[in-house]
């Protein structure tokens, strides 16, 4: 049992810390995006924007842009260092992120404004996920209840009428 704790303990820990790390990225990305796009239509180029991002986004959102920038400065080109980003966020969501940073790079075309519209939609998807998931919640919680009923009342007829119920145990039907 201790072997197989040691084992699986430390993957299973990793991959519950990743799948929270990429929730709180996921949950800062519109606004992000939003200032993104603000800082590039106020003027600024890109990696202005993102270095803005940096100083002003709590971890994991100026983390993630902070190793997306370092990649940049070391020399790596920008389509390979944003597909490394998307490698370790690993979310169809922010795939669509990168996919218009790249095309809009590729192409061109208003970024800003294709990344503010990006930003609204993930805000509404997500609000939409939430209610999804609290209405989920609400139908499991009831399932809970309902199959625990029996139970619940079993146990009371016990405590209020032991001999009734205890013919329910010793007699075979």
């Amino acid at each position: 049992g201790a072997a197989a704790a040691v084992f699986l303990l430390p993957q299973w820990m990793y991959a519950r810390l990743r799948r929270i790390r990429i929730t709180r990225f996921m949950t800062q990305l519109p606004d992000g995006l939003a200032m993104i796009s603000g800082s590039m239509q106020a003027g600024a180029s890109l990696n202005m924007a993102l270095e803005g991002l940096v100083k002003e986004q709590p971890a994991p959102m100026s983390q993630e842009f902070e190793l997306l920038l370092r990649e940049q400065r070391i020399g790596v080109d920008t389509e390979d260092a944003l597909s490394h980003m998307d490698d370790r966020i690993k979310n169809a969501d922010f795939g669509m992120v990168i996919t218009a940073l790249l095309i809009s790079r590729e192409v061109g075309g208003n970024l800003a404004e294709v990344l503010d519209t990006l930003a609204t939609t993930l805000r509404r998807k997500m609000a939409m996920e939430d209610k999804i998931s609290s209405l989920t919640a609400q139908g499991k919680m009831q399932g809970i209840v309902m199959a625990l009923l029996p139970l619940l009342l079993g146990g009371l007829l016990m405590l209020i009428e032991p001999d009734s119920m205890s013919k329910m145990f010793t007699t075979v039907p």
